[in-house]
């Protein structure tokens, strides 16, 4: 069974051991199936956005049925969804790929993450509970330790949680569910190098604590300039 990746915006359904009688497929085994299938799409997706698969890395069937604890039919579902989705494309042998952004989509992202994520802002400096900002902020020291223990996979995954929690700060159901589908990845272009280059990392964890410290004195126009800075360093850097 998979371990629960720590993510915000969902919980892993679990799996639920069944008996299956001989012959037909009954109610409860195509509830299996789905739920399987749910499963692997969210975890594969959440893991391309983390880069934990990394662009152009290939996903192997075989290897992620067993990660996830899923069958196969499971993930050839999770990856023809992904497909559809712009997240994978298909490669030699029936192998799926993990889609590098180009230059036009990094710009349309970060376009996308601004008009979103500003008026994120504007509404948590109104909203965001004392609950709320201390689980940024909790964030934010993930971050930094992460970066101290040279743990890149985990500091990509605080890196995306502290944007989902600036977004769910806004208290706005609406604007959590339209970021949620929209699978906003992170600029992904340089993950390679960032994890050789930790320098990216400290600049991120400075900048994060500049939008949290606006936030927390409610200074609209300071933390949206503040997020702006942050989202063109991204595309700029990519």
């Amino acid at each position: 069974m998979v371990g629960k990746t720590e993510n915000y915006f969902w919980q892993a359904l679990e799996r639920k051991d069944c008996h299956k009688p001989g012959g037909w497929y009954s109610r409860t085994q195509v509830m299996e199936e789905k739920t399987q299938a749910e499963l692997a799409y969210k975890e594969l997706s959440h893991r391309i956005l983390i880069q934990e698969i990394a662009p152009k890395d290939r996903i192997v069937e075989q290897v992620w049925s067993k990660k996830l604890g899923v069958n196969r039919a499971a993930i050839r579902e999770s990856l023809t969804r992904l497909q559809g989705e712009g997240m994978v494309y298909p490669g030699p042998r029936r192998g799926y790929f993990v889609s590098e952004m180009t230059e036009k989509e990094i710009h349309e992202i970060r376009e996308v993450r601004e008009m979103i994520e500003t008026a994120a802002f504007a509404f948590a400096c109104q909203r965001a509970t004392t609950k709320q900002l201390k689980e940024i902020e909790a964030t934010c020291n993930d971050l930094s330790n992460f970066i101290k223990k040279e743990y890149f996979a985990a500091a990509h995954e605080a890196d995306l949680r502290f944007h989902q929690l600036l977004i769910i700060a806004a208290n706005n159901r609406r604007l959590v569910d339209l970021y949620q589908r929209s699978h906003i990845p992170l600029f992904q272009r340089r993950a390679a190098q960032a994890r050789i280059h930790p320098e990216d990392f400290l600049q991120t964890d400075k900048e994060h604590r500049q939008i949290l410290e606006a936030l927390k004195k409610k200074e609209v126009g300071k933390g949206i300039a503040h997020l702006k800075n942050h989202f063109n360093r991204g595309e700029r850097d990519a």
